[in-house]
């Protein structure tokens, strides 16, 4: 590679005091750059941002400029659109590093348009193949069952020029969309891979990943060992940091949580909508487990509190990569509380 990568990292309310020292180990285990980005973050969010990012030259920090929270989607449109490097570069942040984690993946950067790696730790190598009969492509699912590469917006390194003159040319980002969104000179391709149908719907960057495989371009899905992607922290976070601004906490949070959660499931299956559809996925169960027991950690990690225990778990897999997750968390903030990186804790309610 003739320029050094750099990464773009979305922060959302809620999810930095959690989420940022895992920064330090991604600068750690490799030689590449990190754009830390605030969407919506508040003003106490953006200052410890900017204090991270002193820490090293590698680190910058880019404020969406918005008086909301921008979906993924739309993050990732902005950020690609004022991209001028040769790779566009991004991955969630509660990914956390354990190695030399891109030594995997440089070499596949020579060959391809896209690269992808990062699934949830909690996925099994079953969830991530999208099965005939499922006609919702979600996030987890990184291939077809006839091995047609679908991506995914976990971990993506994409060659920036390819990138910008597909979107430009076809108006695809990386928006979801449904069948009947679907342009229609794409239609009879994806037919043919067996992907079309007016009940379809393509999550993030999937329907841009497809246009890209029709186009000719290769995209390659591998995954590196010394990367755990926890998955859905920053969903929790920022939902939890809403509850908070409405006064939703203890007993009355909890119970007009469950209430909420109920009515918008309801509303959700009544409709057959792909949130729902999703939801029945077979990795949905683990989904719903791994993502509260790792906010709680983090949380208890934060806060010198005591660690919640281990979900049961009946994969060996699953089970052993979440016991090794969590050693490493704990080892990282022992390392960041020896290194004096206490400044990262902040008061509960400061906004």
């Amino acid at each position: 590679m003739s320029a050094r990568l750099t990464f773009h990292i979305v922060y959302v309310p809620g999810s930095v005091r959690y989420l940022l020292p895992f920064a330090s180990r991604l600068l750690r285990w490799s030689d590449c750059a990190f754009r830390l980005v605030a969407n919506g973050c508040t003003d106490v969010e953006q200052a410890m941002l900017c204090d991270f990012c002193g820490r090293d030259p590698r680190l910058e920090l880019l404020v969406l400029p918005t008086g909301r929270t921008l979906s993924h989607w739309e993050a990732l449109n902005y950020l690609q659109a004022r991209t001028r490097e040769e790779r566009f570069c991004f991955m969630d942040s509660d990914i956390l590093a354990t190695g030399p984690f891109m030594a995997d993946i440089t070499p596949q950067l020579v060959t391809h348009a896209g690269v992808f790696a990062g699934a949830p730790l909690w996925c099994r190598p079953g969830d991530q193949v999208l099965r005939p009969g499922m006609d919702v492509v979600c996030g987890e699912h990184n291939r077809t069952e006839a091995g047609l590469p679908l991506g995914g917006t976990f971990f993506a390194v994409y060659d920036n020029r390819i990138l910008t003159d597909f979107i430009q040319a076809t108006g695809i980002g990386f928006e979801m969309r449904g069948g009947e969104d679907i342009p229609s000179e794409m239609r009879p391709w994806l037919a043919a891979q067996g992907l079309a149908g007016e009940r379809y719907w393509f999550d993030t960057g999937k329907t841009l990943n497809l246009g890209l495989l029709r186009q000719g371009q290769t995209l390659a899905v591998l995954d590196s060992p010394y990367l755990y992607h926890l998955g859905g922290l920053s969903f929790i976070a920022r939902r939890n940091w809403y509850d908070a601004q409405r006064g939703l906490r203890g007993r009355w949070g909890a119970f007009y949580r469950a209430v909420r959660a109920t009515y918008v499931g309801l509303r959700r299956w009544a409709r057959q909508d792909p949130v729902y559809r999703s939801s029945k996925m077979p990795f949905g169960r683990r989904r719903r487990r791994y993502g509260p027991y790792f906010t709680d950690l983090l949380s208890a990690m934060l806060n010198g509190e005591e660690p919640p225990r281990l979900p049961a778990e009946e994969d060996s897999d699953v089970r052993q990569r979440a016991r090794a997750a969590t050693e490493e968390i704990a080892l990282l903030w022992r390392e960041e509380r020896s290194a004096g990186a206490s400044g990262l804790r902040s008061e509960e309610g400061a906004r």
